[in-house]
């Protein structure tokens, strides 16, 4: 008959395609920077009190910026950031908008996303224990959720495949990610402030 001969011996391969990239920067030396951009935050917020409320409850928010000052020590800091990006082409060009957060004991950020921009991203300045990690999800979620519950653990957790993933928040560590992906950060739950630079990034070949 067809098919005595063939034996059930497989080769096996998995090609990922289309992935979704985050990029992790930590600045080498932040602790002699760090305590500068603690006051920074806190100078902004004595100006501005108030602040706004986007996806931040129980935080406070500052208005955005344009980053393109050079003399100013966080427009300073997040600029030399950007230039190390290894991963751009050197013609294309960067334009990115910056607010502070400051998230007190108990606050935290409901899901949303970053429209209008490539990228989006966060500057941990100040990030005690517990206070808060930085959740994605996945953007198939929907259409794949019987799919991840499919296979098995070793293959989610050796192709980063998940319903979400999470960061733990580290000071001097910025995470850049595509600005689509839906994402949240939780509650809070140390008995401080935990201060953080959020910047949406426009890249631009013209």
């Amino acid at each position: 008959m067809i098919g005595d001969n063939v034996t059930n011996e497989l080769n096996y391969n998995i090609i990922n395609l289309f992935p979704v990239s985050i990029h992790q920067i930590d600045v080498n030396g932040f602790d002699k920077v760090k305590d500068e951009l603690i006051n920074y935050a806190y100078d902004l917020q004595k100006r501005d009190p108030v602040g706004r409320q986007i996806s931040n409850r129980g935080g406070w928010q500052s208005s955005t910026f344009q980053v393109n000052n050079k003399d100013d020590v966080l427009h300073s800091f997040l600029m030399k950031c950007f230039t190390k990006f290894p991963t751009i082409k050197e013609s294309v060009k960067i334009f990115a908008e910056s607010w502070v957060n400051i998230n007190k004991p108990n606050s935290y950020n409901r899901k949303h996303l970053h429209p209008t921009c490539d990228l989006a991203g966060v500057l941990w300045i100040k990030s005690p224990k517990d206070c808060g990690n930085i959740v994605f999800d996945n953007p198939h979620e929907f259409q794949t959720y019987s799919l991840i519950e499919s296979y098995t653990k070793e293959f989610k957790q050796s192709n980063n495949y998940h319903h979400s993933w999470f960061f733990k928040p580290i000071e001097g560590r910025l995470l850049i990610f595509p600005s689509h992906l839906i994402h949240s950060v939780n509650e809070n739950e140390s008995n401080e402030d935990r201060i953080s630079v959020s910047f949406n990034i426009r890249l631009s070949s013209v």
